[in-house]
């Protein structure tokens, strides 16, 4: 061997110890990986019946962050995520990830909450009243074994009437909700991926605040055990007398304890991320400075008002136009109580 090669050979040997001395060093943290699934089924007012995926997919947990990639989705029946992308949380957040286009939504849940609730008192063109709220929680006792685990099983009910205006529609309807949870003990690091958005609960008001305080209340004296299925019945009267029932059911399966990097709870570097949960709260309190802004003109016929400074957020923009577009739509209704009785039904607080 010459001696050019050897320098050559040696250098990339060299390069290599450099190379590897100088990565960062990857980080386990121990957890759980386990597979979720969602289900449902909807019996219209006719009689027919239909079976349905919601969302299903395998996550990753630790006792700081989880992972979930998305196997199955169907956006329509309330998926929050497209297939072959992924969500991340931790206690505060939460990030829907697409590898495909790489971006990022994320939702801040204090943000959230604040802005949720000036967003549903302020949609134009919709005006939605929810009475007669009642829930209540009931402990019925050892359910059976679950991923060789021993369970409670709990039963929340919720009983309401809404009430809705969109445009040139009015549509009323008695809600009756019951939710059958089998609690595991808690477990380090076995976590839900959706339990904060469950017990959120609007700051400010609006028209969902009551029903959702309530609920958030009531699940959370269910302690700290780990849902590791629900059943949600949902019969829905309206006031023609069709009744539609809905059957939404969550199961984990495949549970196993081991160490989880920690490299893939985080989002790349390399992603756009967007906070859709500042959006919101800005878009609610947009929403509620032209309120005062159009009562400010009423009150004072001739005079100019004062109106509310422009968003300068593209995103924000169009979702405010997205929500306007759907307000007039007939699914509205539909859409508002699965926001509820869907993930928030699903799932609880850690």
């Amino acid at each position: 061997m010459t001696l050019t090669r050897r320098s050559g050979v040696a250098l990339a040997i060299a390069g290599s110890v450099l190379t590897l001395a100088a990565a960062t060093p990857r980080v386990f943290s121990p957890g759980y990986t386990y597979r979720m699934r969602i289900t449902g089924q909807t019996t219209e007012p006719n009689g027919k019946t239909k079976d349905y995926i919601v969302m299903s997919g395998r996550a990753m947990v630790t006792s700081k962050a989880g992972r979930m990639d998305i196997d199955t989705a169907s956006k329509e029946r309330g998926a929050m995520a497209d297939k072959g992308g992924y969500i991340l949380y931790d206690p505060t957040s939460m990030m829907i990830v697409s590898p495909k286009d790489k971006q990022v939504l994320k939702f801040t849940f204090e943000d959230i909450e604040k802005g949720m609730g000036a967003v549903a008192a302020n949609m134009p063109g919709m005006r939605i009243a929810i009475t007669d709220v009642a829930v209540n929680l009931e402990k019925l006792g050892p359910g059976e074994q679950l991923l060789g685990m021993g369970t409670t099983k709990y039963r929340l009910t919720q009983d309401y009437k809404i009430a809705m205006k969109v445009a040139f529609m009015n549509r009323n309807s008695t809600e009756h909700i019951v939710q059958d949870y089998w609690m595991a003990d808690q477990k380090s690091g076995f976590a839900n991926p959706f339990s904060r958005m469950g017990s959120a609960r609007p700051i400010g008001g609006g028209a969902f605040a009551e029903l959702m305080t309530k609920n958030a209340e009531a699940t959370a004296k269910m302690g700290k055990g780990i849902p590791v299925k629900t059943v949600t019945t949902t019969t829905s009267t309206s006031d023609r007398g069709e009744k539609t029932t809905s059957v939404t059911t969550m199961e984990v399966t495949e549970l196993q304890s081991g160490n989880v990097d920690d490299a893939m709870l985080v989002v790349p570097a390399d992603y756009q991320v967007m906070d859709m949960g500042a959006q919101t709260r800005a878009m609610g309190a947009q929403m509620e400075q032209n309120k005062a802004a159009q009562a400010q003109a009423a009150a004072h016929p001739g005079q100019p008002a004062e109106a509310a400074p422009p968003d300068s957020g593209p995103s924000a923009k169009g979702a405010a136009k997205e929500a306007a577009k759907e307000a007039g739509a007939e699914g509205v209704k539909d859409a508002a109580k699965k926001g509820l009785r869907g993930m928030g039904g699903l799932l609880r607080r850690p």
